[in-house]
């Protein structure tokens, strides 16, 4: 089968409108997917340089393919395979220093659910694999089958944040005595047999969890995404806009932190009548929490329903 994709970008146009996008500018999607929050910033200004990061490389492929020759109002894209946290090289490659503005997308896109080759989805049946970049050696059959039970349950408590990660993790291990555990549906099913399939009036289905705590696990994505956010921040020029939207509480958490350290990145111990490390704010407030997605968008997007755009401005 031929899978065609259309990604709906979740966020776009509150995302864009406050990037704060200004002609002349340098502005980074570090998770440009299949290129709608990219193509987006390309309309919002004049001979803008945009670069465009994606880990997957069908990903890149579309969007090479989406943005060749690219010319209008002057500006320039550049489409990058590589994994953000090493935005600073991607940077340096085209001798730049400095940006206006980074955007970061951390849903995955159609793509991973959809194409059951990718073994991102436990509703349909395809190999244990879960990578963003299929060139990177481990998978997530490696991750099920190799750990012992100990890092299972870590992984699942941890990334999952699923109370039943031990009971899970020992059924995991009781199967995999038998046989490698090697498909989607093999592991979704452990699953139902320690906490029972989705039923009705459930949100999400029972397998989620693990599933997104092998995900994570596989392409490690939670320490990729902390050392991105610093660098990200440490690159904007005064003015320039960080956003990012998060779609669970675990990435929510790490940006928020991020954010919270710009605003106040004293050190001294409590009590103290006066700061004595002298470290002064770099971050100010753009919004004061976060955004969601409007009915309209979640109406026509159900995908985004769990969407926190935060956003945040280098003072």
């Amino acid at each position: 089968m031929v899978y065609s994709y259309s990604h709906v970008p979740v966020l776009k146009k509150q995302s864009i409108e406050h990037l704060n996008i200004k002609d002349g500018g340098v502005y980074v999607d570090c998770t440009a997917g299949r290129g709608g929050h990219l193509e987006a910033i390309l309309k919002a200004g004049k001979k803008l340089f945009v670069i465009g990061i994606d880990k997957d490389a069908e990903n890149v492929k579309h969007l090479e393919q989406m943005f060749n020759g690219y010319s209008e109002n002057g500006s320039v894209v550049k489409i990058v395979h590589s994994d953000y946290r090493f935005l600073p090289d991607v940077l340096a490659f085209y001798n730049i220093k400095s940006c206006d503005g980074v955007l970061f997308d951390l849903g995955f896109s159609s793509i991973h659910i959809d194409d059951p080759k990718r073994g991102f989805s436990f509703s349909k049946d395809g190999p244990l694999d879960m990578r963003y970049d299929v060139t990177q050696i481990l998978k997530a059959e490696d991750v099920v089958n190799d750990s012992s039970v100990d890092e299972l349950m870590r992984i699942i408590r941890d990334y999952g944040e699923d109370k039943n990660f031990k009971r899970i993790s020992l059924e995991i291990q009781k199967y995999r005595t038998e046989k490698r555990i090697q498909t989607t549906t093999e592991l979704r099913d452990i699953v139902y047999k320690v906490v029972g399939p989705k039923r009705y009036g459930m949100e999400t289905d029972p397998s989620t969890k693990t599933f997104q705590a092998i995900r994570i696990q596989v392409n490690g994505e939670l320490d990729s995404l902390k050392e991105a956010l610093d660098h990200a921040v440490n690159l904007l020029n005064s003015g320039g806009r960080l956003c990012a939207i998060s779609f669970h509480s675990l990435e929510d958490r790490i940006v928020k932190q991020c954010v919270k350290l710009g605003l106040n990145p004293c050190v001294c111990p409590r009590g103290l009548a006066q700061c004595l490390c002298f470290r002064k704010p770099y971050l100010k407030l753009v919004v004061k929490n976060f955004i969601t997605p409007d009915k309209d968008e979640l109406y026509n997007n159900p995908r985004a329903r769990s969407a926190k755009l935060r956003v945040a401005e280098k003072v």
